[in-house]
């Protein structure tokens, strides 16, 4: 079910009019009958304090790929070593960055407060994080390198999921924007709602 689309004129940033479309999915979701959790995934064109106040008033829960400026990666520096967990992958995912299919990867969390810089739009929650191995970095040098060199994934998200089921939720749809309701049928979960920019 698409639970809504909008045509834009020109040439138009990702994110212009994306808190009223994803206020109206999310409330789509809901009448169609989603009584669950309901996830907004998005890439990082709607990395934005509107679009994040949007989803929590709508009620549902945020989840967006985090832009890698300064302060992110100030915070993925602060996470300690030993907070790294290792995932295998069952199936190997692409990595647009390595241009590579990879099978490994380690994830950890901590907690972020993104677009402190805008007046009372400053919004805490978690920053989810996968880094794969560069692998390019060494096949480029030829040789084996003194320590590991990471490509880092940031994810801000508000999802109340542990920390696997986040990062995979919010990896399932890799570069595409979407609403995810879960409701508890007895034919278990399913997806109510997606949308795509």
């Amino acid at each position: 079910m698409i639970a809504a689309t909008r045509l834009r004129g020109g040439s138009a940033n990702t994110a212009r009019g994306a808190a009223s479309l994803l206020a109206g999915a999310i409330g789509t979701a809901r009448a169609v009958g989603c009584t669950g959790i309901i996830v907004a995934r998005m890439d990082s064109g709607y990395y934005n304090a509107a679009v994040c106040h949007a989803v929590r008033r709508a009620g549902a829960y945020f989840s967006v790929t985090a832009r890698l400026d300064a302060a992110v990666k100030a915070a993925i520096t602060s996470i300690p070593d030993d907070a790294w967990t290792p995932v295998k992958y069952p199936q190997a995912i692409w990595d647009d960055q390595l241009r590579a299919w990879v099978s490994d990867a380690e994830i950890a969390e901590v907690s972020y407060t993104a677009f402190a810089s805008k007046k009372n739009q400053a919004i805490t929650a978690r920053l989810i994080v996968r880094r794969v191995k560069d692998l390019n970095r060494k096949a480029a040098s030829g040789q084996d390198e003194l320590f590991t060199v990471w490509r880092y994934h940031p994810v801000f998200t508000d999802s109340p999921f542990i920390l696997t089921q986040a990062e995979e939720q919010h990896r399932d749809y890799p570069g595409r924007g979407g609403v995810r309701g879960l409701d508890q049928r007895p034919d278990g979960p399913s997806a109510l709602g997606r949308f795509c920019r």
